[in-house]
């Protein structure tokens, strides 16, 4: 028996999984602000320092499938478990790195780590909470504090830097060790499944990780290399082949790995598609005016993280409330509304960048960014997960992270392209990368507008049977 059968048990797990989340999400954006400090102790040229950030988005989005279906089929509770073992070591490790390829390699094995971490720890929750306004309020919880880990993870980076890059590293080790002590008391135990365990698709694991990995170090590798550059277009191809063959797989096998016809959900495939455009825009949007705030106005790391530290703050107080909101109202129109604040935050920056005081620039446009930010991320969560069933909730939340991550990865690459070549056509490069992004952000305000409509948008049918 588990304190998790309790009220207060089930606090106590959401807390703990909420905790992973956080950290998961942090460790995408809290290393950029560090990468001056990395560069000068460890002398790694400019071609191979953004690595630093994007080996841990390369390992977290090309086994994010791979890890909700080992949770699935292994169980959640172990999968969870060991995973985050595997992130806490790797976090630990990464303060004693001493080159480029051990801190990339520390940085991947902990993206790893956390495509596994990620989608067991929300399946989980979906176990702990069975009735419906509890489970609102908890996914509610669980998304604003993933959201808010990668919003404030420029802000807790730029602060740990201020005594070591390497504690940027190393910060999330305690509390994942902590979690660790925890979770055999707090969580619950994985459910034996009736019958035979499901064979494991080995063929289609052995095409869509390498597939995805390949493909998300392409759209990576652009952003650094260009689009013309062979170990782009070569992985970009040779990936394209990969998933080729993983749906071949899949048509066929008799226990896929990912049953083909979850693609036929129309509010998961939607929610899927709008959380990589938000998400891609709002790491493009990040990117440039990371650079924009330091270079050009010559603020710190740290002041230029704490810039971010606003929205971060809209999210954790509001996502909760718009969760909610968004399964007893519906989706499509809070993410709408969502998407359109974002928009409009962007489009006022491009207008107001080098016109107003900086300080203004940031606060102003803070505030949509952050408002809109609170109200899409929870809701695409929730319309994710509305028509999943409870065996197939770590595949969809792998796929939902997948989504985010490889959303980012490419149009990052497309802005930083933008950005690059701005200057070369006589254009301002941030202004340009900027409107960019923003002619996107409205471009998906349309999009998620025509999303699938409906009386409600709960998560899965366990949310109704309280009401």
């Amino acid at each position: 028996m588990t304190l998790s059968q309790s009220p207060r048990g089930a606090g106590l797990a959401l807390l703990l999984l909420c905790a992973a989340n956080f950290l998961d999400a942090m460790d995408v954006s809290t290393i950029g602000v560090a990468l001056p400090a990395i560069q000068a102790e460890l002398g790694m040229p400019a071609t191979s320092l953004q690595w630093a950030v994007s080996a841990y988005v390369l390992g977290y989005g090309g086994f994010l499938l791979l890890g909700g279906r080992v949770a699935d089929v292994f169980g959640h509770r172990r999968v969870f478990l060991w995973s985050l073992a595997v992130f806490a070591a790797a976090s630990i490790a990464g303060g004693f790195v001493d080159s480029g390829p051990t801190l990339i390699a520390a940085r991947l094995i902990k993206g790893i780590a956390a495509a596994f971490t990620a989608p067991a720890a929300l399946a989980l929750l979906l176990s702990v909470f069975g009735e419906g306004n509890a489970r609102a309020k908890a996914l509610g919880v669980f998304a604003s504090t993933g959201a808010t880990g990668f919003v404030l993870g420029m802000v807790l980076g730029g602060a740990a830097t201020i005594i070591s890059w390497r504690a940027t590293l190393v910060m999330g080790a305690p509390v994942a060790i902590l979690a660790l002590i925890a979770a055999p008391y707090v969580l619950p135990r994985d459910v034996a499944l009736g019958g035979k365990r499901p064979s494991f698709d080995w063929a289609g694991a052995l095409t869509i990780t390498p597939g995805l990995l390949l493909f998300v170090f392409g759209i990576t590798n652009a952003a650094a290399e260009g689009w013309n550059a062979v170990p782009t277009w070569g992985s970009l191809v040779v990936a394209v082949v990969l998933i080729g063959l993983f749906l071949v797989v899949e048509s066929k096998h008799k226990d896929p790995m990912v049953p083909l016809g979850i693609f036929r959900k129309a509010k998961l495939s939607h929610a899927n598609l709008l959380a990589a455009l938000f998400q891609g825009v709002y790491v493009g949007f990040q990117f440039i005016a990371t650079l924009y705030y330091q270079d050009e106005l010559g603020w710190s790391a740290f002041a230029t993280g704490f810039c971010f530290a606003f929205g971060g703050i809209c999210v954790m107080v509001l996502a909760p409330r718009f969760a909610t909101i968004a399964q007893n109202r519906g989706t499509t129109a809070l993410m709408t509304a969502g998407v359109a604040l974002q928009a409009s935050s962007y489009v006022f920056w491009v207008l107001a960048a080098g016109h107003v005081n900086p300080v203004l620039l940031v606060a102003l446009s803070q505030i949509p960014l952050g408002v809109g930010y609170a109200m899409t991320y929870p809701s695409v969560q929730v319309a994710a997960l509305s028509d999943v069933e409870e065996d197939k909730s770590g595949l969809a939340s792998g796929l939902l992270f997948a989504a985010f991550q490889i959303g980012g990865g490419i149009v990052l690459a497309a802005a930083s392209a933008v950005f690059s070549a701005a200057p070369s056509m006589g254009y301002d490069a941030y202004n340009a990368g900027v409107t960019f992004v923003a002619i996107l952000s409205v471009l998906v305000v349309l999009f998620a507008a025509f999303g699938p409509r409906g009386s409600r948008a709960a998560v899965p049918a366990a949310y109704q049977a309280a009401e």
